[in-house]
């Protein structure tokens, strides 16, 4: 299983967060759904090393990419979605 930062997933890749590094650090992310075993999918990065809106919980969110980095995501494949 390939684990990748949530800041290094490109638009509209789709992931499950597997782990959280520092949870201090990202602790509003994870009271808003950011946690362990939730879905995330990335629907826009700002340009410039600007924030990321990622959707999760329903809710879609800006997410610093620093804060993003904290987060470590099972990257969906074609194949386990189909399946």
């Amino acid at each position: 299983m390939q684990l990748k930062k949530l800041c290094d997933l490109k638009t509209y890749e789709v992931g499950v967060i597997e782990r959280v590094d520092t949870p201090e650090e990202v602790m509003a992310l994870v009271q808003m759904g950011c946690c362990i075993g939730s879905e995330v999918e990335v629907k826009h990065i700002a340009p410039l090393n600007g924030p990321m809106a990622i959707c999760t919980c329903g809710r879609t969110l800006a997410v610093r990419k620093e804060a993003a980095a904290h987060l470590w995501v099972r990257v969906a494949t074609e194949q386990a979605e189909v399946a």
